[in-house]
């Protein structure tokens, strides 16, 4: 249904958007935190508000786009886009701009202009990415499907490697700078937020230029049937709970993981965190490679139960991370990145595809068409979740202890067995999730993927 320029062209759409969400969701809470100087938790109210405003504007848009007709002048998908991409890179810079608006503003003022564009950042991200996503089951087939998720898990690795690498390094050159953000680095970082904003709009314009709507068919539904449609569907609700009870400790994570970095690791000075974004861009790329190549034969759901099992066994050692006699402080850092990294990245590689194959299989089932009420209905639990993750990163970036003479920040120390925490209740929940309805292979998918590594190694 594509060619494979057209391919290219939706798929990097995400290049811009993807870049701007990582800065928003790793920076925000570190900046108005150790920059602007904003109470850790009314920090975490703030940016929870936004995750509430995006859940809801996700499950709103999601309906109302696949509501409108696809013959209608505006456009059933392109309209959300034509207008959401300007809105969400006018407030991600105003987000980034507090210093030069507000320098002497007390907590009321700071944390006011955090609510106020942090919502409307993810007021519009939803309003955005829920219609653009929806828009690819209505025009790829099955088999180009596969190829076009994997382009998007490109891009995206792309953009998140541009925004996490320069979260990194920017915050080393803001930590470089005797007064923050309200020097020479504020300046510094209100070009690039530009930068970001024109780029996102920029990456959405061939799509939208040479990529044409496919009639759909029309739904009679009101909104509440459709979201009934979505709860009655077994593997999608279990699929949403153990992803919605895990995004509470990824956010935590997330939230904190740049003053973990900087606290409890030693990686503060922009050369420092250049390095270590390098050596991570590196573990994400050939760790994606792994989890691809296994989940073509062992499906996505047997992938995502032997990340979490790695999981498990890996982030409880936060407490003794940076602790250990005789090994460097930084090697071990890097040991555990490195390895954190490569179980992580399966959680971010594969969610694309699977909501693609939930509605597809319900577009099969019941001849319509339901993408955006796939895509979005899962946004509110989802970024309910990250709103709880925030406010409790807020209590644990404020958790601290005097010990002797040095005050020890007991948050970050408990960070990973805190996160683990969720992953646990989350795991048996996804085991129970069929998330490879198109597999053919009935024993790869029904048998343990452990009984099935284990039967391997004896049969050789």
């Amino acid at each position: 249904m594509l060619t494979a320029r057209q391919k290219i062209y939706y798929s990097i759409c995400r290049t811009g958007s993807t870049i701007l969400l990582n800065v928003v969701f790793v920076a925000t809470f570190w900046m108005y935190t150790n920059q602007v100087n904003l109470d850790p938790m009314l920090n975490g109210i703030g940016n929870a508000v936004g995750k509430v405003v995006i859940g809801i504007s996700s499950v709103v848009f999601g309906i109302l786009s696949d509501k409108i007709p696809s013959k209608s002048k505006i456009g059933r998908r392109k309209f959300f886009i034509w207008t959401g991409a300007p809105v969400l890179a006018f407030s991600f810079v105003m987000l980034f701009i507090p210093q030069f608006i507000i320098p002497s503003g007390g907590q009321i003022a700071k944390f006011a202009w955090l609510l106020i564009w942090n919502s409307m950042f993810h007021l519009f991200y939803g309003y955005l990415l829920i219609p653009y996503q929806s828009w690819m089951p209505e025009i790829t087939s099955e088999d180009e499907r596969v190829q076009v998720s994997g382009l998007m898990n490109t891009v995206n690795l792309v953009g998140a490697a541009i925004g996490s690498g320069f979260v990194l390094l920017m915050s080393g050159f803001i930590n470089k700078d005797p007064q923050g953000i309200y020097g020479v680095a504020g300046k510094y970082l209100l070009v690039f937020a530009l930068v970001f904003g024109i780029i996102e709009l920029l990456f959405f314009l061939p799509a939208l230029l040479k990529i044409k709507e496919r009639e759909v068919p029309e739904k009679e539904n009101n909104a509440w049937e459709e979201i009934k449609v979505a709860l009655k569907n077994k593997n999608y609700m279990i699929y949403v709970g153990g992803f919605t009870i895990l995004n509470v400790g990824v956010t935590v994570l997330s939230a904190l993981i740049l003053d973990f970095l900087e606290q409890v690791l030693g990686v503060v000075d922009a050369l420092q965190k250049g390095i270590f974004s390098g050596v991570m861009l590196v573990a994400v790329i050939v760790s994606f490679f792994f989890w691809g190549r296994f989940s073509k034969k062992f499906g996505k759901k047997w992938s995502l139960i032997v990340s979490f099992s790695l999981l498990l066994i890996w982030m409880p050692l936060t407490p003794i991370i940076g602790r250990i006699p005789l090994i460097p402080k930084i090697v071990q850092g890097y040991v555990f990145s490195i390895l954190a990294v490569f179980a992580v990245s399966a959680v971010y590689l594969f969610p694309y595809a699977i909501m693609a194959d939930f509605a597809d299989e319900d577009e099969r089932r019941t001849s319509q068409n339901r993408s955006g009420l796939y895509t979005g209905f899962k946004s509110l639990p989802f970024n309910i979740a990250q709103a709880l993750g925030f406010i409790l990163a807020g209590f644990m970036r404020d958790w601290e202890k005097v010990i002797g003479s040095e005050t020890v920040n007991l948050g970050l120390t408990w960070l990973g067995p805190i996160c683990t925490i969720f992953l646990i209740i989350a795991f048996p929940i996804i085991w129970k999730a069929d998330l490879d309805p198109f597999m053919v292979d009935a024993k790869v998918k029904n048998t343990s993927i452990f009984k099935q590594i284990f039967s391997r190694k004896n049969r050789n």
